[in-house]
């Protein structure tokens, strides 16, 4: 997978949490992953281990198709948080 899709993908990922009103804790538990890994990911580092299954909860949980994810910056703004 190229570095720019990841990047897109990390972004996507923030932004929903912040577009939600989730906090870090509810967004790691939604996506099933640790409050840790949920930082590096908002943080744009890889976490070791990050399992695929991760984008097809984002797509269920928030009905957004993975080409979309990974090719589309939903929340451009999100990079200045």
């Amino acid at each position: 997978m190229n570095t720019k899709a990841l990047k897109i993908l990390f972004r996507n990922i923030t932004g929903l949490r912040k577009f939600y009103g989730y906090s870090k804790k509810e967004m790691a538990q939604i996506l099933g992953i640790g409050i840790k890994t949920l930082d590096k990911i908002e943080n744009g580092i890889i976490p070791p281990r990050l399992g695929v299954e991760i984008v097809f909860v984002v797509c269920q949980q928030f009905h957004i198709r993975p080409a979309v994810l990974f090719s589309v910056e939903l929340f451009p703004q999100s990079r200045a948080d």
